[in-house]
């Protein structure tokens, strides 16, 4: 029984160790020079309220507006965007998205 006990206890110390060691040694990322590749890297895909970089299409332009909802035309670069792509596709009626 004692040398189950100590075996236990010596797994349970090792994998401790390990653990342990494993954090500490672990390669970080090092920060990027400017910052915006991390930021890009880090949102999803849409998230930022900065303009897109082309044209929204239709469907994209609707999901702009329900993820961008609680957010106003004139401080969401990404909603205005997404207005005036659906106003161009003809759509008149955008209280609903």
């Amino acid at each position: 029984m004692e040398l189950f006990v100590l075996v236990g206890l010596l797994v349970l110390v090792s994998g401790l160790l390990a653990v342990i060691v494993g954090t500490v040694w672990w390669p970080l990322p090092s920060p990027a020079v400017d910052g915006d590749e991390r930021v890009r890297e880090v949102w999803p895909s849409g998230w930022p309220h900065e303009a897109p970089e082309r044209p929204f299409s239709v469907v994209e332009a609707r999901q702009a507006l329900r993820r961008h909802r609680p957010c106003h035309p004139e401080r969401c670069a990404r909603k205005a965007a997404a207005s005036r792509a659906l106003r161009a596709a003809g759509y008149t009626d955008l209280g609903r998205d």
